[in-house]
């Protein structure tokens, strides 16, 4: 027989539809049978939760997460990937194609759809490459790959330089109605770069990633997708001018999103400071104001997706001088914290923040999920939106703990996360 769970006494927060009012949340089957202020003590359950006035709010969906598996298991692993997701309100996440082989075929599609199935606690989909090995000079075999379950076709962190083969990639993927994402840059420009290009690095003596390199691979990728007519995934964008050039194109009837990572909205430049490694990621934290135009775009909606960036390295590949250290930082148990400290310090409604990591790229993929709605899947989160804290890296549940976040008060902590109805994660 399947147990019916109340959880009741909760501040209600649905992005999807923008309330934000007390309530509560009846589950069967995995599915959400009830939602809202009829939801109480009094009703009818095998098992009644007691919220305690928190919020409760559909799980996290993160669409920028590697790992290691398969090829780099020292750094992460499906199953650690999973109970790092799960212990930041982070339910459904997809995993990028970077690894040790790419996935960009059928077989390794439904190899991590069926590792993931065996050892992760929360839902994980998998992104293939849009290009053979991610080298950028033959494109994947989308239709089929498509089928299989990929949640949509990018380069990850490797740009397609060549201009035909991404227009061919992107008339092919248009013809199945396919997502492909791309993250902007220009490799003659970034290349062996360390930081954003200003003031700041030259008197740390670092080469610095100019934000050309960014807008000039935006501008030939959202005319590509014009001409293409592909849905188009701008991703990580860490500048005002790129914001503002989406917008425009999005105006002009390009099928064209765009997401964030957490932290370009939370640190700027100088945020790396006394060369620290652990903030040296790609794109680079840009200038204070790139980051205020970031938050402004949070707050007006024009942002799609927030995505943790979650790039796992271990110490040794960090603990190195700043120029040869690797790029990334972990950042699946600190997405929902960092929003929440940008929405109280800058006063942005709770459902405002959280949409671009509900129900905004549940959308994008077409899931489910995201939403605290009837029917819907009941992944949901449980936290303290106000709950101040210090980070430490060291009890982060990642395998690698390389988080920019180390030492960084926050607010906000989750308390409880279930998918489909099933606790995941309970913080003792």
């Amino acid at each position: 027989m399947s147990t019916r769970r109340a959880i009741y006494n909760a501040r209600i927060i649905d992005p999807a539809t923008g309330v934000d009012d007390k309530g509560g949340v009846l589950i069967e089957n995995g599915v959400i049978l009830d939602v809202g202020p009829g939801v109480t003590k009094a009703t009818a359950a095998d098992v009644k939760i007691d919220a305690k006035g928190k919020a409760l709010a559909p799980g996290l969906i993160d669409l920028r997460v590697k790992t290691g598996e398969p090829g780099a298991e020292n750094k992460e692993t499906l199953q650690t990937a999973s109970d790092a997701a799960a212990a930041g309100g982070v339910t459904t996440f997809v995993v990028m194609p970077d690894t040790d082989p790419v996935i960009d075929s059928v077989a390794l599609v439904d190899f991590i759809k069926r590792r993931a199935d065996g050892v992760a606690k929360v839902k994980v989909h998998p992104a293939a490459g849009l290009t053979v090995g991610l080298d950028g000079a033959k494109m994947s075999e989308i239709g089929l790959i498509r089928e299989a379950g990929a949640a949509f076709f990018t380069n990850g962190d490797k740009p397609v330089e060549d201009a035909g083969v991404l227009r061919r990639a992107m008339s092919y993927a248009a013809s199945f109605n396919a997502l492909v994402a791309s993250r902007p840059d220009t490799p003659a420009l970034s290349k062996n770069t360390v930081m954003n290009a200003g003031a700041f690095a030259a008197r740390l003596g670092l080469r610095g990633a100019p934000p050309e390199a960014e807008w000039i691979a935006l501008e030939r990728d959202l005319m590509l997708a014009e001409t293409t007519g592909v849905r188009l995934l701008v991703d990580c964008i860490s500048t005002a001018r790129s914001l503002a050039s989406v917008e425009r194109a999005r105006k002009a009837g390009v099928k064209v999103t765009c997401s964030v990572a957490s932290y370009s909205l939370f640190f700027n430049e100088l945020d790396v400071g006394d060369y620290l490694t652990y903030c040296k990621v790609q794109p680079p934290f840009r200038t204070e104001n790139d980051r205020v135009a970031l938050i402004d775009g949070l707050k007006r909606g024009v942002i799609d997706a927030v995505v943790s960036a979650h790039d796992p390295q271990p110490t040794e590949d960090k603990r190195l001088p700043i120029a040869d250290a690797a790029f990334g930082a972990v950042g699946l148990e600190t997405l929902l914290p960092a929003l929440l400290s940008i929405a109280v310090r800058e006063e942005i409604p709770l459902a405002t923040a959280l949409k671009p990591v509900t129900s905004g790229p549940a959308d994008l993929l077409g899931l489910p999920q995201g939403r605290l709605a009837v029917g819907a899947p009941a992944d949901l989160v449980l936290f303290d939106a106000v709950a101040p804290w210090a980070c430490d890296r060291d009890d982060l549940s990642s395998r690698s703990k390389n988080s920019p976040f180390d030492g960084r008060k926050l607010e906000g902590r989750v308390l409880r996360t279930w998918v489909n109805g099933a606790t995941v994660f309970e913080r003792g």
